[in-house]
């Protein structure tokens, strides 16, 4: 099975399209599944839980034809997707403090994404 381990964080998109997102870290591995006429592919993430999930039991039933693959959408972090999200979930300067804070941007490094920036 083919492996590829992100190199960048990736949108999860939420259940049934709804409008939220979620992030796929920065270094997970995922796994080849299959590609579609339809020009997409699918992929697949494992993981592991302490004890039992929370939710409910998916019963199998005969539309399914002994096998259900119910997948989310999986995809890259662009400059127009930040915008929309930000639009959504507005960021205060305490916010934007603590992000320039945990990542190893220096003094001058935001010295130049403000000149950077629009008058």
């Amino acid at each position: 099975m083919k492996m590829i381990k992100t190199r960048e964080p990736m949108l999860i998109g939420g259940q049934n399209g709804d409008e939220n997102y979620y992030v796929l870290p920065m270094g997970a591995t995922v796994y080849y599944d299959k590609s579609f006429s339809e020009g997409f592919s699918r992929y697949m993430v494992y993981f592991n839980h302490h004890g039992p999930i929370v939710g409910d039991e998916v019963p199998m039933e005969p539309k399914y034809q002994g096998s259900l693959v119910d997948p989310l959408w999986l995809s890259d972090v662009d400059a127009d997707t930040l915008k929309e999200i930000f639009k959504r979930f507005p960021l205060s300067k305490k916010d934007i403090a603590a992000a320039i804070k945990s990542n190893e941007i220096t003094k001058d490094d935001l010295a130049d994404i403000i000149r950077s920036m629009p008058d």
